[in-house]
């Protein structure tokens, strides 16, 4: 297990980003704020979705519907 500062992980993303595929790595924050570095596919949560995550690393790429007032908003949710 690596332990290291938000400023080191902030410096060196892609190597702890690297290095949580096979080791666990925590961020701390101080003052009892730590973070885990977890690949999602490592990811062991009942409300973990994958094809949710999915949608939302492709959603750049996907059309969107830009909603302005709140009478869109009604529109739009009717036509769902």
């Amino acid at each position: 297990m690596k332990t290291i500062t938000v400023s080191e992980f902030r410096k060196n993303i892609k190597k702890y980003a690297d290095l949580a595929k096979t080791e666990k790595v925590i961020v701390n924050r101080g003052e009892g704020k730590a973070f885990a570095i977890v690949p999602l596919e490592k990811v062991e949560d009942p409300g973990y979705n994958p094809e949710f995550v999915k949608k939302i690393l492709n959603a750049k790429e996907e059309k969107g519907t830009l909603i302005k007032t709140e009478q869109e908003l009604k529109e739009f949710l009717e036509s769902l």
